[in-house]
Protein backbone atom coordinates (compact mmCIF):
# COMPACT_ATOMS: atom_id res chain seq x y z
CA UNK A 1 0.00 0.00 0.00
CA UNK A 2 1.06 3.61 -0.55
CA UNK A 3 1.53 5.37 2.78
CA UNK A 4 1.24 8.71 0.98
CA UNK A 5 -1.40 11.39 0.66
CA UNK A 6 -2.08 12.31 -2.96
CA UNK A 7 -2.02 16.04 -3.78
CA UNK A 8 -5.17 17.47 -5.39
CA UNK A 9 -7.32 14.73 -3.82
CA UNK A 10 -9.84 15.45 -1.02
CA UNK A 11 -8.04 15.17 2.32
CA UNK A 12 -10.89 13.29 3.99
CA UNK A 13 -11.02 10.67 1.25
CA UNK A 14 -7.26 10.20 1.45
CA UNK A 15 -7.47 9.81 5.22
CA UNK A 16 -10.05 7.04 4.86
CA UNK A 17 -8.15 5.35 2.01
CA UNK A 18 -4.87 5.13 3.90
CA UNK A 19 -6.57 4.20 7.16
CA UNK A 20 -8.53 1.42 5.49
CA UNK A 21 -5.43 0.05 3.75
CA UNK A 22 -3.53 -0.14 7.05
CA UNK A 23 -6.39 -1.83 8.87
CA UNK A 24 -6.81 -4.35 6.04
CA UNK A 25 -3.07 -5.01 6.04
CA UNK A 26 -3.16 -5.74 9.77
CA UNK A 27 -6.09 -8.13 9.38
CA UNK A 28 -4.38 -9.88 6.45
CA UNK A 29 -1.26 -10.50 8.54
CA UNK A 30 -3.32 -12.28 11.18
CA UNK A 31 -5.35 -14.25 8.62
CA UNK A 32 -2.43 -15.44 6.50
CA UNK A 33 -1.48 -18.99 7.66
CA UNK A 34 1.92 -18.55 6.04
CA UNK A 35 2.88 -15.70 8.37
CA UNK A 36 4.37 -16.89 11.69
CA UNK A 37 2.79 -15.35 14.79
CA UNK A 38 5.92 -13.38 15.72
CA UNK A 39 6.11 -11.89 12.22
CA UNK A 40 2.39 -11.09 12.34
CA UNK A 41 2.86 -9.30 15.66
CA UNK A 42 5.72 -7.27 14.20
CA UNK A 43 3.80 -6.26 11.07
CA UNK A 44 0.57 -5.42 12.88
CA UNK A 45 2.39 -3.26 15.42
CA UNK A 46 3.99 -1.33 12.57
CA UNK A 47 0.55 -0.79 11.03
CA UNK A 48 -0.74 0.58 14.35
CA UNK A 49 2.15 3.03 14.56
CA UNK A 50 1.44 4.25 11.04
CA UNK A 51 -2.25 4.67 11.82
CA UNK A 52 -1.42 6.76 14.86
CA UNK A 53 0.99 8.82 12.76
CA UNK A 54 -1.73 9.37 10.17
CA UNK A 55 -4.17 10.53 12.84
CA UNK A 56 -1.60 12.88 14.36
CA UNK A 57 -1.26 14.64 11.03
CA UNK A 58 -4.94 15.67 11.15
CA UNK A 59 -5.28 15.97 14.93
CA UNK A 60 -5.91 19.74 14.85
CA UNK A 61 -8.46 19.44 12.06
CA UNK A 62 -10.37 16.59 13.75
CA UNK A 63 -9.46 16.48 17.45
CA UNK A 64 -12.32 14.22 18.52
CA UNK A 65 -11.54 11.69 15.79
CA UNK A 66 -7.88 11.77 16.77
CA UNK A 67 -8.50 11.24 20.48
CA UNK A 68 -10.88 8.32 20.02
CA UNK A 69 -9.04 6.46 17.28
CA UNK A 70 -5.53 7.11 18.57
CA UNK A 71 -6.57 5.58 21.88
CA UNK A 72 -8.15 2.60 20.16
CA UNK A 73 -5.09 1.80 18.05
CA UNK A 74 -2.72 2.42 20.97
CA UNK A 75 -4.62 -0.07 23.12
CA UNK A 76 -4.78 -2.60 20.29
CA UNK A 77 -1.00 -2.44 19.85
CA UNK A 78 -0.36 -2.64 23.60
CA UNK A 79 -1.80 -6.13 23.85
CA UNK A 80 0.76 -7.29 21.28
CA UNK A 81 3.78 -5.61 22.88
CA UNK A 82 3.83 -7.41 26.21
CA UNK A 83 7.12 -9.23 25.56
CA UNK A 84 8.86 -6.60 23.48
CA UNK A 85 11.36 -5.54 26.16
CA UNK A 86 12.46 -9.13 26.76
CA UNK A 87 13.08 -9.61 23.03
CA UNK A 88 14.88 -6.28 22.73
CA UNK A 89 17.21 -7.06 25.63
CA UNK A 90 18.55 -10.20 23.96
CA UNK A 91 18.99 -8.47 20.59
CA UNK A 92 20.70 -5.50 22.24
CA UNK A 93 23.08 -7.74 24.19
CA UNK A 94 24.26 -9.36 20.97
CA UNK A 95 24.59 -5.98 19.25
CA UNK A 96 26.65 -4.52 22.10
CA UNK A 97 29.07 -7.42 21.96
CA UNK A 98 29.36 -7.20 18.18
CA UNK A 99 30.11 -3.48 18.29
CA UNK A 100 32.62 -3.94 21.08
CA UNK A 101 34.77 -5.88 18.65
CA UNK A 102 34.02 -9.34 19.95
CA UNK A 103 33.81 -10.81 16.48
CA UNK A 104 36.84 -13.05 15.81
CA UNK A 105 37.19 -11.31 12.46
CA UNK A 106 38.15 -8.06 14.20
CA UNK A 107 41.77 -7.66 15.16
CA UNK A 108 42.99 -6.04 18.36
CA UNK A 109 44.54 -3.26 16.23
CA UNK A 110 41.15 -2.57 14.60
CA UNK A 111 39.46 -2.44 18.01
CA UNK A 112 42.01 0.06 19.25
CA UNK A 113 41.73 2.18 16.11
CA UNK A 114 37.95 2.44 16.41
CA UNK A 115 38.03 3.21 20.11
CA UNK A 116 36.15 0.03 21.00
CA UNK A 117 36.40 -1.08 24.61
CA UNK A 118 38.21 -4.18 25.77
CA UNK A 119 35.01 -5.93 26.77
CA UNK A 120 36.12 -9.29 25.45
CA UNK A 121 39.46 -9.02 27.18
CA UNK A 122 37.98 -7.88 30.49
CA UNK A 123 35.11 -10.37 30.67
CA UNK A 124 35.40 -14.11 30.99
CA UNK A 125 33.83 -15.86 27.97
CA UNK A 126 31.95 -18.24 30.27
CA UNK A 127 30.54 -15.32 32.24
CA UNK A 128 29.31 -13.67 29.04
CA UNK A 129 27.76 -16.95 27.90
CA UNK A 130 26.08 -17.34 31.29
CA UNK A 131 24.71 -13.80 31.13
CA UNK A 132 23.35 -14.38 27.65
CA UNK A 133 21.70 -17.61 28.81
CA UNK A 134 20.05 -15.71 31.67
CA UNK A 135 18.64 -13.17 29.21
CA UNK A 136 17.29 -15.94 27.00
CA UNK A 137 15.70 -17.62 30.02
CA UNK A 138 14.06 -14.34 30.97
CA UNK A 139 12.70 -13.97 27.44
CA UNK A 140 11.29 -17.50 27.47
CA UNK A 141 9.57 -16.84 30.79
CA UNK A 142 8.14 -13.57 29.46
CA UNK A 143 6.70 -15.30 26.40
CA UNK A 144 5.23 -18.08 28.52
CA UNK A 145 3.69 -15.58 30.93
CA UNK A 146 2.19 -13.53 28.10
CA UNK A 147 -0.03 -16.41 27.06
CA UNK A 148 -0.73 -17.75 23.61
CA UNK A 149 0.33 -15.38 20.81
CA UNK A 150 -2.40 -16.71 18.52
CA UNK A 151 -5.02 -15.87 21.13
CA UNK A 152 -3.72 -12.31 21.47
CA UNK A 153 -3.71 -11.94 17.68
CA UNK A 154 -7.32 -13.16 17.53
CA UNK A 155 -8.33 -10.49 20.04
CA UNK A 156 -6.40 -7.92 18.05
CA UNK A 157 -8.19 -9.01 14.86
CA UNK A 158 -11.57 -8.43 16.52
CA UNK A 159 -10.49 -4.87 17.33
CA UNK A 160 -9.47 -4.32 13.73
CA UNK A 161 -12.84 -5.52 12.46
CA UNK A 162 -14.46 -2.93 14.71
CA UNK A 163 -12.07 -0.27 13.40
CA UNK A 164 -12.95 -1.21 9.81
CA UNK A 165 -16.61 -0.50 10.57
CA UNK A 166 -15.76 2.92 12.02
CA UNK A 167 -13.65 4.02 9.05
CA UNK A 168 -16.62 5.20 7.00
CA UNK A 169 -17.18 7.85 9.67
CA UNK A 170 -13.69 9.30 9.44
CA UNK A 171 -14.48 12.82 8.33
CA UNK A 172 -12.52 16.05 8.28
CA UNK A 173 -14.63 19.13 9.04
CA UNK A 174 -14.84 21.98 6.58
CA UNK A 175 -12.00 24.35 7.42
CA UNK A 176 -13.60 27.23 5.57
CA UNK A 177 -10.48 27.45 3.43
CA UNK A 178 -11.45 25.55 0.33
CA UNK A 179 -8.55 26.93 -1.65
CA UNK A 180 -6.02 25.65 0.89
CA UNK A 181 -6.02 21.86 0.71
CA UNK A 182 -2.97 21.74 2.98
CA UNK A 183 -4.96 23.25 5.85
CA UNK A 184 -5.93 19.88 7.44
CA UNK A 185 -2.26 18.84 7.60
CA UNK A 186 -0.31 22.01 8.39
CA UNK A 187 -1.07 22.44 12.10
CA UNK A 188 -0.50 18.76 12.91
CA UNK A 189 2.79 18.73 10.99
CA UNK A 190 3.99 21.88 12.74
CA UNK A 191 3.01 20.52 16.17
CA UNK A 192 4.89 17.28 15.62
CA UNK A 193 7.98 19.12 14.42
CA UNK A 194 7.84 21.65 17.27
CA UNK A 195 7.49 18.94 19.90
CA UNK A 196 10.42 17.03 18.44
CA UNK A 197 12.56 20.16 18.47
CA UNK A 198 11.69 20.88 22.09
CA UNK A 199 12.22 17.25 23.08
CA UNK A 200 15.72 17.34 21.61
CA UNK A 201 16.64 20.47 23.56
CA UNK A 202 15.23 18.97 26.75
CA UNK A 203 17.09 15.67 26.25
CA UNK A 204 20.49 17.37 26.15
CA UNK A 205 19.65 19.94 28.80
CA UNK A 206 18.50 17.31 31.30
CA UNK A 207 19.68 13.90 29.99
CA UNK A 208 17.59 10.93 31.10
CA UNK A 209 16.21 7.72 29.66
CA UNK A 210 12.73 9.24 29.64
CA UNK A 211 13.82 12.43 27.88
CA UNK A 212 15.60 10.61 25.06
CA UNK A 213 12.72 8.16 24.72
CA UNK A 214 10.31 11.09 24.37
CA UNK A 215 12.49 12.62 21.66
CA UNK A 216 12.56 9.28 19.89
CA UNK A 217 8.74 9.11 19.83
CA UNK A 218 8.44 12.65 18.45
CA UNK A 219 11.02 11.87 15.76
CA UNK A 220 9.16 8.72 14.76
CA UNK A 221 5.98 10.70 14.09
CA UNK A 222 7.89 13.31 12.10
CA UNK A 223 9.18 10.50 9.90
CA UNK A 224 5.63 9.23 9.31
CA UNK A 225 4.45 12.73 8.43
CA UNK A 226 7.21 13.21 5.89
CA UNK A 227 6.32 9.87 4.33
CA UNK A 228 2.65 10.81 4.17
CA UNK A 229 3.44 14.13 2.49
CA UNK A 230 6.28 12.81 0.31
CA UNK A 231 4.46 13.42 -2.96
CA UNK A 232 4.69 17.16 -2.35
CA UNK A 233 8.28 16.88 -3.62
CA UNK A 234 9.41 13.22 -3.70
CA UNK A 235 13.13 13.76 -4.18
CA UNK A 236 13.48 16.41 -1.50
CA UNK A 237 11.30 14.77 1.13
CA UNK A 238 12.74 11.32 0.52
CA UNK A 239 16.17 12.68 1.41
CA UNK A 240 14.88 14.52 4.44
CA UNK A 241 12.90 11.47 5.51
CA UNK A 242 16.00 9.29 5.29
CA UNK A 243 17.81 11.62 7.69
CA UNK A 244 14.90 11.47 10.13
CA UNK A 245 14.84 7.66 9.87
CA UNK A 246 18.56 7.51 10.68
CA UNK A 247 17.98 9.77 13.68
CA UNK A 248 15.12 7.56 14.83
CA UNK A 249 17.41 4.51 14.58
CA UNK A 250 20.09 6.16 16.73
CA UNK A 251 17.54 7.10 19.38
CA UNK A 252 15.95 3.66 19.19
CA UNK A 253 19.29 1.98 19.89
CA UNK A 254 19.84 4.36 22.80
CA UNK A 255 16.50 3.24 24.24
CA UNK A 256 17.35 -0.41 23.66
CA UNK A 257 20.46 0.04 25.81
CA UNK A 258 18.27 1.47 28.57
CA UNK A 259 15.96 -1.55 28.36
CA UNK A 260 18.90 -3.94 28.68
CA UNK A 261 20.37 -1.97 31.57
CA UNK A 262 17.07 -2.04 33.42
CA UNK A 263 16.74 -5.78 32.92
CA UNK A 264 20.30 -6.41 34.14
CA UNK A 265 19.42 -4.50 37.30
CA UNK A 266 16.57 -6.93 38.02
CA UNK A 267 19.12 -9.75 38.26
CA UNK A 268 20.35 -8.12 41.47
CA UNK A 269 17.06 -7.60 43.31
CA UNK A 270 15.16 -9.80 45.71
CA UNK A 271 16.01 -11.58 48.94
CA UNK A 272 19.15 -13.21 47.58
CA UNK A 273 21.19 -10.72 45.58
CA UNK A 274 24.02 -12.31 43.57
CA UNK A 275 27.25 -10.38 43.23
CA UNK A 276 27.78 -8.55 39.98
CA UNK A 277 30.17 -10.45 37.77
CA UNK A 278 33.16 -9.05 35.96
CA UNK A 279 31.30 -9.65 32.70
CA UNK A 280 28.44 -7.46 33.85
CA UNK A 281 30.76 -4.66 34.92
CA UNK A 282 32.58 -4.79 31.59
CA UNK A 283 29.28 -4.92 29.72
CA UNK A 284 27.94 -1.87 31.55
CA UNK A 285 31.11 0.07 30.74
CA UNK A 286 30.77 -0.84 27.07
CA UNK A 287 27.09 0.09 27.06
CA UNK A 288 27.97 3.49 28.52
CA UNK A 289 30.56 4.02 25.79
CA UNK A 290 28.11 3.07 23.06
CA UNK A 291 25.34 5.22 24.52
CA UNK A 292 27.65 8.24 24.62
CA UNK A 293 28.56 7.69 20.97
CA UNK A 294 24.91 7.27 19.93
CA UNK A 295 23.89 10.47 21.69
CA UNK A 296 26.73 12.48 20.16
CA UNK A 297 25.77 11.26 16.69
CA UNK A 298 22.09 11.94 17.38
CA UNK A 299 22.86 15.49 18.43
CA UNK A 300 24.77 16.26 15.25
CA UNK A 301 22.04 14.80 13.05
CA UNK A 302 19.23 16.25 15.15
CA UNK A 303 20.60 19.76 14.76
CA UNK A 304 20.23 19.30 10.99
CA UNK A 305 16.78 17.69 11.12
CA UNK A 306 15.43 20.36 13.45
CA UNK A 307 17.37 23.31 12.05
CA UNK A 308 14.28 25.26 10.97
CA UNK A 309 11.80 27.13 13.09
CA UNK A 310 8.51 25.19 13.25
CA UNK A 311 6.52 27.81 11.35
CA UNK A 312 9.18 28.03 8.64
CA UNK A 313 9.19 24.23 8.34
CA UNK A 314 5.42 24.18 7.94
CA UNK A 315 5.46 26.97 5.35
CA UNK A 316 8.13 25.19 3.32
CA UNK A 317 6.23 21.89 3.16
CA UNK A 318 3.01 23.77 2.42
CA UNK A 319 4.70 25.52 -0.51
CA UNK A 320 5.83 22.15 -1.89
CA UNK A 321 2.29 20.80 -1.48
CA UNK A 322 0.61 23.65 -3.31
CA UNK A 323 3.08 23.38 -6.16
CA UNK A 324 2.39 19.64 -6.38
CA UNK A 325 -1.34 20.36 -6.51
CA UNK A 326 -0.87 22.80 -9.36
CA UNK A 327 1.27 20.26 -11.21
CA UNK A 328 -1.37 17.55 -10.70
CA UNK A 329 -4.12 19.80 -12.01
CA UNK A 330 -2.05 20.73 -15.05
CA UNK A 331 -1.06 17.12 -15.77
CA UNK A 332 -3.53 14.71 -14.12
CA UNK A 333 -1.88 11.60 -15.65
CA UNK A 334 1.36 12.27 -13.75
CA UNK A 335 -0.34 12.90 -10.39
CA UNK A 336 0.76 10.59 -7.58
CA UNK A 337 4.44 10.44 -8.54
Amino acid sequence: MRFEVTPAQPAGAELRRIGAALVEHAIAQVDDPGVPSDAAVHETRKAMKKLRGLLRLVRNAAPDLYKAENRAFRDAAAQLAVVRDADVAVETFDRVLARAGNSPAKSARHQADTGASRLHADAEPLELASLRAALYAYRSEAHAGAGDADSRLAQFRARMLEARERLAGWELPDTGRERDAFAPFGPGLQKTYRRGRKAMARAYRMPSVEAFHEWRKRTKYLRYHLRLLRLAWPEQLKTQGAAVKKLQTLLGEDHDLAVLEELLATFHTGDTVPAETGAERALRAEMLRQRDLLRRRARLLGELVYAERPKAFRRRIAAYWRQAERAAEADPESAGG
